[in-house]
């Protein structure tokens, strides 16, 4: 009957929108917008919004906010939420921004000078209530606070987030009752007896939750416990202790004192709020999408529901000025020689290609849709004359994630001479803040207007060309703008010699693909499904009980709860204590159980991850795993890849090591692995130009026997294995901003003697301590630091006033420009491996096929394999002139998984 009655029932949605801001601030990370200003409490509250219009779909809105200055709280008890820390300047800056994005969603703001926002939601909800109006209100908030307003009868609830910005629980009166103990009229209770530090209201000192909750449970709210106080004779003193009772005596006029506070007002004056003020409106669609743009809220825009496009069809684009024909000729053998006459004709073209599979090594039979500045052409069908356009040094052939059609044409055997530009790559290199570089974000960002594309359909057999047509213009004014960025910018060489450079090196690299010992697989997923089992049976055993041991409800209660461990220094959440690895951890000494559940854990990961998933990513057609290298994700520069995420395999564990003997070559080929040594020292000694880390590398000693011999002031052959481990875990750890609590921590030294050694390493190489102070300052005044090569990351945290965010800045500030220069290193390694071995007439018998962390692997024919071992390390060792030299390792071997 309720049910039937609530499908009646209009909807009225209050958005609490301090405890909004709030929450979404402390939940998500910086983000930052081109000017430096902070946008994430705003995008939170945004991305909220558009959850609540979409999934709850009220029939009324309306937010509330403080308004600065006292309350009459404050005249109650002067006191009241004097313990808050003050926010960050950060977090105070974006309310503008959030009223700013209310008022374009057309939704009225409600504030009252001298109350809190909680006081003039629940008059509104009681303004409601009163009118007797077929409405349900819902507010939406973080505080629990509001849940005192929670009523059945008068159709209020809560909506209160729970995780992050994306959970919310709705919460009538059951839900209150199953989540505090009691009803929500008590809620005001509770808070008097056990107080609120958080707003800084005493509570009856020495009453804690227990207690509180067993009084009202027991006895009943506070008026009623201070009645009975006053008749020893009640329950109250046959239920309670003297100690409890003695406290409420004590402590009377503070818990009144406490309700007051508590106590949300449903009856303030001078509420100007009726239903058809916050009745929901429709919005200028224009507006909220400009505003989004401004902020790069780029995502959010596809979750806008109705009006119009941006901008319409044939409206002019404000940035590049130019118009585009929306015609598209659809070539045939009649027009097909005038067509390419045109086309020729153009410097610049535009290129989406539309496979006709789903496989292109089963079917790489292709159509293209080819824009030009002066026309839009479809060849349904493309031959060898139409591939002639691709071998033309002089045009520029233009696209947006240009990798596949690169592919597409390789295994049509059409080599690509044309400069290449791709606008996804561009926008990596210009737009560093941000990791949204697909197609939509561009356009929304740099054209300001949507647009949709045919990709999003599932399968492009068939597609209409005109569907393609407005992200293949769009992509033409992109290049525009990008093009003259680069050149501004003096983007040329990274972006032309590095990373446009080394599309079609893992084009190819991705045509390649790698082999995998089936059998090999099929053995390896047998053997640690056992072992799993065996470590199942061993963790039942020591708990005394069978359970999921991959559920961590289950695992936490039976850590926890059944078997006692300790929970001293364990984090704590809403749902109980963590069972994260990390946690766990600390209690590895206190019980065998803990090293059985990592190495659980381990197979477990390994085996969901890779072992059982890679058979799945075999290609039927070739035989062999195909990854994707991604070059637009990681802010360092560095290479990621997926299906499989090849960086992700453990390099250490044993059986990190057996996944990987599952890569193999082919018969008849082997494999060869060059990998750099010590790369990222290397770097940090050219970057901070430290005379001394120059010299060890020059005169060819071992670095962290040198460090170490250098610090303890001992000659190199005293150096033992552990003073070498303490020096290798601060070179790499300075990489990080490691301090004496993380190198105490891993090399089980105390911290006294952890800054000691820190210390006496900053003063032995002096060049890297200045470089690390040097490269701080130069990103906080910057607002960026950059690789060698000129790379850069933006890093507004260097700026926050928020400590944590600031060390996590001044961490980056430090490793982003080794590890870019790193990976710069890395890919400029890669072109001149490929470039050698194709001039030297060893392209077919010698590919690259795999690429992870430092290190580039080859599988080649074995009549050359010593060849082109040669030919990888000296390209390697000589692709770029540093202070010290580059020292690369080189291995041969059938299983990758057993190279040295």
């Amino acid at each position: 009957m309720k049910d039937t009655k609530e499908q009646n029932l209009k909807k009225l949605v209050i958005i609490d929108g301090n405890a909004i801001v709030h929450r979404a601030y402390h939940a998500l990370p910086p983000m930052r917008v081109k000017d430096g200003t902070v946008v994430n409490a705003v995008y939170g509250f945004a991305s909220m919004l558009l959850k609540i219009i979409n999934d709850v779909k009220p029939d009324y809105l309306a937010v509330s906010f403080d308004v600065a200055g006292g309350t009459f709280r404050d005249e109650v008890y002067e006191d009241y939420k004097a313990t808050r820390v003050a926010a960050d300047q950060d977090l105070y800056d974006q309310f503008p921004l959030v009223y700013e994005l209310v008022e374009a969603f057309n939704i009225p703001i409600f504030t009252k000078k001298g109350f809190e926002a909680d006081d003039v939601m629940g008059t509104i909800v009681h303004k409601v209530k009163s009118q007797k109006s077929k409405v349900k209100s819902l507010i939406v908030t973080g505080d629990k606070d509001l849940l005192q307003l929670v009523n059945d009868e008068d159709n209020i609830e809560i909506y209160l987030l729970k995780k992050g910005m994306s959970e919310f629980e709705s919460c009538d009166e059951k839900t209150v009752f199953e989540k505090m103990g009691f009803a929500p009229d008590m809620v005001v209770s509770y808070k008097s007896l056990r107080g609120d530090s958080s707003d800084n209201i005493p509570g009856v000192k020495g009453i804690g939750d227990k207690t509180a909750v067993s009084l009202i449970t027991k006895i009943g709210g506070i008026d009623e416990i201070y009645k009975q106080l006053k008749n020893k004779d009640s329950k109250l003193y046959q239920e309670f202790s003297a100690s409890v009772i003695s406290k409420l005596e004590t402590d009377e006029e503070n818990a009144f004192m406490s309700k007051e506070l508590a106590t949300i007002m449903t009856d303030v004056k001078g509420i100007d709020f009726d239903l058809v003020k916050a009745e929901t409106k429709d919005f200028d669609r224009d507006t909220v999408v400009k505003l989004f743009q401004k902020f790069e809220f780029y995502s959010l825009v596809k979750r806008l529901s109705g009006g119009e496009s941006v901008v319409g069809e044939e409206k002019q684009n404000k940035k590049t000025k130019t118009k585009f024909s929306k015609k598209i000729i659809n070539v045939t053998a009649d027009n097909l020689k005038s067509v390419l006459e045109k086309i020729k004709k153009e410097k610049v073209f535009v290129v989406k290609e539309t496979m006709k599979g789903d496989d292109m090594f089963a079917d790489y039979d292709f159509s293209l849709l080819i824009s030009t500045y002066s026309g839009n052409y479809f060849f349904d069908k493309v031959n060898k004359e139409v591939f002639e356009i691709f071998a033309d040094n002089k045009k520029t052939f233009v696209g947006h994630d240009i990798k596949n059609l690169i592919k597409l044409l390789k295994l049509n055997n059409v080599e690509v001479k044309n400069r290449l530009f791709d606008t996804m790559i561009a926008s990596y290199i210009l737009n560093t803040s941000t990791r949204a570089h697909d197609l939509k974000s561009l356009a929304l960002r740099e054209l300001g207007r949507e647009i949709n594309l045919a990709e999003e359909q599932k399968s492009l057999f068939g597609v209409n060309p005109q569907d393609l047509l407005e992200g293949v213009l769009a992509t033409l004014e992109i290049y525009t703008i990008y093009n003259d960025k680069i050149i501004k910018e003096k983007y040329e060489e990274l972006y032309d010699n590095i990373e446009i450079a080394l599309l079609p090196v893992l084009g190819q690299m991705e045509l390649n693909g790698v082999f995998v010992d089936v059998d090999l697989l099929s053995d390896l997923s047998k053997q640690v499904t056992r072992e799993i089992a065996k470590l199942e049976k061993n963790i039942w055993k020591e708990s005394g009980e069978e359970f999921n041991v991959a559920s961590s409800t289950q695992l936490r209660d039976v850590l926890f709860e059944k078997m006692g461990l300790p929970t001293d220094g364990i984090k704590k959440g809403k749902t109980g204590y963590s069972t994260a690895a990390s946690e766990l951890e600390k209690l590895h000494d206190i019980h065998p159980i803990i090293d059985h559940i990592e190495n659980f854990r381990e197979l477990e990961k390994l085996r969901n991850t890779y072992i059982d998933v890679l058979p799945t990513l075999i290609n039927k057609t070739t035989g062999r795993i195909h990854t994707t290298y991604n070059q637009t994700i990681a802010s360092t520069g560095r290479l990621s890849s997926s299906e499989p995420n090849l960086q992700n395999i453990p390099i250490r564990t044993e059986l990190g090591k057996k996944v990987r003997e599952v890569f193999v070559a082919e018969k008849g080929h082997t494999l060869v692995a060059a990998d750099y040594s010590q790369i990222d020292l290397r770097v940090v000694a050219c970057l901070a130009k430290d005379e001394k880390m120059i010299d060890i590398f020059k005169s060819g000693q071992d670095i962290h026997t040198a460090t170490a011999a250098a610090i303890h002031g001992v000659k190199l052959e005293e150096v033992d294995k552990e003073m070498r481990r303490s020096a290798k875990e601060v070179n790499f750890g300075v990489l990080f901003g490691m301090g004496a609590f993380g190198l105490s921590s891993r090399t089980g030294i105390s911290r006294y003697e952890a800054q000691e050694f820190i210390d006496k390493y900053f003063n032995t190489f002096s060049g890297v301590k200045k470089y690390i102070e040097g490269v701080i300052e130069k990103g906080k005044k910057e607002g960026y630091v950059e690789t060698m090569f000129g790379r850069r990351r933006y890093i507004p945290e260097l700026i926050s006033n928020n400590f944590q965010l600031r060390s996590s800045g001044e961490r980056m500030a430090i490793s982003m420009p080794v590890q870019g220069t790193e990976a710069d290193i890395m890919k400029l390694a890669m072109i001149a491996v490929d470039k050698k071995i194709i001039e030297k007439g060893l392209a077919d018998k010698a590919k690259m096929i795999l690429q992870v962390h430092d290190e580039i692997v080859l599988e080649v024919e074995e009549s050359v394999k010593d060849e082109v071992a040669e030919i990888v390390k000296n390209e390697m060792q000589t692709v770029v002139k540093l202070e010290v030299p580059l020292d690369v390792e080189v291995s041969i071997g059938y299983c990758w998984g057993k190279l040295k």
